[in-house]
């Protein structure tokens, strides 16, 4: 039986967190920011997508991957200290990976500060505003 890691766990929510969080962004509109051009907020968001893209493909690859190796694992008789090396390198790699993805958000939330933009402190939608 296949018992998932709890890194698995910590994955998937992450996941929907960056899903959550890349739709905000896709569903932003440039006349918010009315100091802003477009060209500006298109870069913005372009970075920004890039960055929650990259976070939830990397979380649900790992969930999937980890369920490939432990599928793998049970069919073959691999070394115990090679199955700890190669499970280590998987988390190893996605912690580096999510550490991008940090970067690549934080530069985009820089870049919009940079334009006189502070995006923690912009005012919750209307209802109406979401049609």
């Amino acid at each position: 039986m296949l018992v998932p890691h709890p890194f698995d766990i910590i994955a998937i929510l992450l996941g929907i967190f960056l899903a959550l969080r890349k739709s905000d962004v896709r569903s932003d509109d440039a006349s918010r920011y009315p100091t802003l051009t477009r060209v500006d907020f298109d870069r913005w968001q372009q970075l920004a997508l890039g960055a929650y893209t990259l976070g939830t493909r990397v979380c649900f690859f790992r969930v999937l991957a980890d369920f490939a190796f432990l599928a793998y694992l049970q069919r073959s008789s691999m070394d115990l200290t090679l199955q700890r090396v190669l499970g280590v390198s998987l988390d190893l790699v996605w912690v580096a990976l999510l550490g991008l993805v940090w970067v690549r958000s934080r530069r985009a939330r820089h870049f919009m500060e940079e334009l006189g933009v502070d995006l923690r402190q912009q005012p919750a939608r209307d209802v109406g505003d979401q049609a």
